[in-house]
């Protein structure tokens, strides 16, 4: 009994202790072992289900859950996977609860005896001594180095040295053992910057590539980089113009395609045999000389050259394009200037003219050669009707026919006129303008705002007998008649001169006949008639001056016979002189005083006093 007691106590203990360390260590609990260093992110009794199924040992679609680039390789049936394990249990290479950092049990135990043929691609040449670290260098989405995703492309690992011109297929050329073991019999050359064409298809690789082979920086540009030049040089560089690549002979030379060396073949010269010109064999110069004149007679006049194909290069005499005409005319007896040069040259060089007359003998001596006389013959008796007095090459209008020139005409320009138009009188409409005008006087042009004032003067002498061309408001008048002095000397006209009612109802200007000459007519009377409406009547000049209307000095004694003596002297004016209503109108200054006696001013201080 104490003994089955001892036992409960010790099973129970025992249980305890294993619950506890159970808390303590529990992945030691029940896994068979720690897990790789890869696996360490699901160590734990909570993440067995990860892996594990119920009932199986290790769930291999569990492993292409998490392992899922690998799992479209083995799907595909590429690579190792694909091609040797597909279906079989991950578990037979991959070993865990081993805790070592490997994962992997690799065929013949090491990742160096590795059969790469059963990967699909198998290493030949130097690539069998290539250490796998050297290829192997990618990591997966998990930051973990896989030997998966490699091309089996040359060109990713190995630089291309022809920059992708002959493909990708670099087999076809070269070998996995050396790089300059190249094989060309399969080479297509229709890939290389010089495509074999003709002939050069049955040349050896060796007669342009040489031995040892070269196979860049080789000058191929020009025929002559490659083949001696028969002509030396006499027929220029491209040797095609006359020979093609499949045979150097017969020669292929015609008329329209040939860039013949220092004559052109073109228009006149195409259907000129080349025995016309090469008497002593085609490749030697004419006996006659390379120049145009050696064959061609100068038909020009004008001190051209002998040059000719500075204009005739393209081998024509007539239809030149107008570039070369307006070169060589500064050359001719007429140079073009201003407007000529920009006229076609049928302008003038009409094709319906016959040749000779169409050039050699055009005329051009006189403007009215080619241009219509716009005057109809008005100026036909001034300089035999020539245009260039007014008219330049650089434009009809404006014409050169200035105030200096007009006053050689019956009307010369003088002040205002000179900046006037010429339309302003010579009326007519373009392009022929009416230059011969008939009416000249003043009032001809201009309209009278006197009305019949100055009917006399007009009979006289017109506008003129007092305004002058320089101006219409700077008059020539005579005003002795009624002298201004003063400030009238200095005032606006049309201050005196202004137009009446009778004016502006006729619609003329400012009266200048009939202006009153006193100063009342002009200027209102500030003294409201005391001079002007008792005795004696005094005029303004009596005390007044035209230089100001304030009187500088008054002499009081001259003026009024009363002189101002004692203690009257230094007094103000406005002592006696007081503001005064007058006749009910406004106030003023009483300068007209009734009486000149003391009492009239002062109290008598003598008379007794009323009594109190």
């Amino acid at each position: 009994m104490r003994a089955a007691v001892l036992r409960a106590v010790v099973g129970a203990l025992a249980l305890l202790v294993v619950m506890v360390y159970a808390r303590v260590a529990r992945p030691q609990l029940l896994s068979p072992g720690p897990l790789s260093k890869a696996h360490a992110s699901i160590e734990g009794d909570q993440h067995c289900n990860d892996c594990h199924s119920s009932g199986k040992r290790v769930d291999q679609g569990a492993c292409l859950k998490c392992h899922n680039d690998l799992g479209a390789r083995i799907a595909a049936g590429k690579g190792l996977h694909g091609l040797q394990y597909k279906g079989k249990p991950c578990e037979n290479c991959h070993v865990e609860h081993l805790g070592a950092p490997a994962l992997m049990r690799w065929p013949g135990g090491d990742p160096s005896k590795l059969d790469h043929t059963l990967t699909g691609w198998p290493l030949n040449g130097a690539h069998k001594n290539t250490l796998c670290a050297k290829c192997h260098t990618s990591h997966n989405a998990r930051g973990n180095p896989t030997f998966l995703g490699l091309s089996s492309a040359c060109v990713p690992c190995h630089k291309d040295q022809h920059d992708g011109r002959f493909g990708l297929a670099c087999l076809t050329c070269h070998n996995e053992s050396a790089w300059k073991d190249v094989t060309l019999k399969t080479f297509n050359h229709d890939l290389a910057r010089f495509a074999l064409r003709g002939a050069h298809q049955t040349v050896a690789c060796v007669k342009c590539h040489f031995e040892p082979p070269k196979y860049t920086g080789l000058k191929f540009a020009v025929c002559t980089d490659c083949h001696k030049d028969p002509h030396e040089g006499r027929l220029g560089p491209a040797c095609t113009d006359c020979h093609e690549d499949t045979r150097w002979k017969p020669v292929m030379f015609t008329h329209a395609g040939a860039k013949h060396p220092g004559t052109s073949l073109a228009n006149g010269h195409a259907s000129v045999t080349c025995k016309a010109c090469h008497d002593r064999g085609n490749l030697v110069s004419p006996s006659k000389g390379k120049e145009c004149v050696s064959c061609h007679k100068p038909v020009h006049k004008a001190p051209f050259g002998r040059a000719c194909a500075s204009c005739h290069a393209s081998i024509l005499w007539l239809g030149l394009p107008a570039s070369v005409g307006l070169a060589a005319h500064p050359r001719t007896d007429y140079p073009l200037t201003g407007k000529h040069e920009s006229v076609k040259c049928a302008g003038c060089h009409k094709p319906e003219t016959p040749r000779d007359a169409r050039y050699r003998q055009l005329a051009f001596g006189r403007c009215a050669d080619c241009h219509e006389d716009q005057h109809r013959g008005e100026f036909a008796n001034k300089d035999k009707g020539e245009c260039q007095p007014c008219h330049t090459t650089a434009g009809f209008y404006p014409t050169l026919f200035s105030v200096v020139a007009h006053t050689a005409t019956r009307f010369p320009l003088l002040g205002m006129h000179t900046a006037s138009p010429c339309l302003s009188c010579h009326k007519a409409q373009r392009p022929r303008l009416d230059l011969r005008v008939a009416k000249r006087a003043c009032a001809d042009c201009h309209a009278n705002p006197h009305g019949d004032q100055f009917a006399k003067e007009m009979a006289q002498g017109g506008c003129g007998h007092c305004h002058e061309p320089n101006g219409w408001s700077l008059p020539k008048i005579d005003h002795s008649i009624w002298p201004l002095t003063g400030v009238h000397a200095t005032a606006q006209c049309d201050s005196c001169h202004h137009p009446t009612p009778e004016d502006r109802k006729a619609g003329n200007g400012a009266s200048y006949r009939g202006v009153p000459r006193n100063c009342g007519g002009c200027h209102d009377d500030v003294h409201l008639g005391q001079f002007r409406l008792t005795r004696p009547v005094l005029e303004c000049d009596r005390c007044h001056t035209t230089a100001a209307f304030k009187i500088p000095g008054f002499d009081h004694q001259a003026v009024t016979g009363w002189a101002l003596t004692g203690s009257h002297a230094p007094l103000e004016c406005a002592k006696c002189h007081p503001m005064t209503n007058l006749a009910g109108q406004r106030s003023t200054n009483r300068w007209r005083l009734p009486s000149h006696e003391c009492k009239f001013c002062h109290a008598n201080p003598h008379e007794p006093r009323a009594s109190l």
